[in-house]
């Protein structure tokens, strides 16, 4: 008979412990994402990039006039991602920050030329562009990554004279995206 009871205490016990566990606790926890800006920037047909042609030896500099660029900066950043285009030619690259260039001929011959951002060539295109400060850089916004990107034209105008020597004059352009 002892026996029995412990087995039924035991039995009881048991069912009662099981009873209280029959609950619900509950609780929560966040789901994160950070998306960061990204940009990506392409220059097309740069192999032509600003052609000035070919001119007489002595054309004035007003007379060859304002060349738009056969290349364009093409920019896809992030959708509302804020981004800066600066241009450095390569030959002033050290001292330059106002995309002023100087292509470089045979011998010690060169020919100088500005960068613009517009087709007047009032608004010079250089690298002081920050997020911060669009100083003479070009300022844009992202469109998305999927969506048509910005596309911005480089002009440029000779500012010294072609009175030198015959031949072909070139410098090159560093192109940058900063976001």
């Amino acid at each position: 008979m002892l026996f029995q009871k412990s087995l039924l205490t035991a039995t009881l016990l048991a069912a009662a412990v099981s009873a209280n566990a029959a609950g619900t606790a509950n609780g929560s926890f966040k789901v994160n994402l950070k998306i960061d800006s990204v940009c990506s920037a392409e220059v097309t047909n740069d192999a032509n990039g600003v052609n000035f042609g070919t001119v007489l030896a002595g054309t004035s500099e007003a007379t060859v006039g304002i060349k738009s660029s056969a290349t364009a900066v093409v920019v896809k950043c992030s959708k509302n991602a804020p981004y800066i285009v600066n241009l450095t030619p390569l030959s002033n690259a050290g001292a330059n920050t106002t995309g002023a260039g100087t292509m470089a001929g045979p011998g010690t011959d060169t020919i100088n030329y500005q960068l613009y951002s517009n087709a007047g060539a009032t608004t010079v295109w250089g690298n002081t562009g920050t997020l911060a400060v669009v100083g003479n850089g070009v300022s844009g916004t992202g469109t998305g990554l999927l969506a048509i990107p910005n596309t911005h034209t480089v002009y440029s105008k000779l500012t010294s004279t072609t009175d030198i020597q015959l031949g072909n004059y070139s410098d090159t352009v560093k192109v940058s995206v900063t976001y």
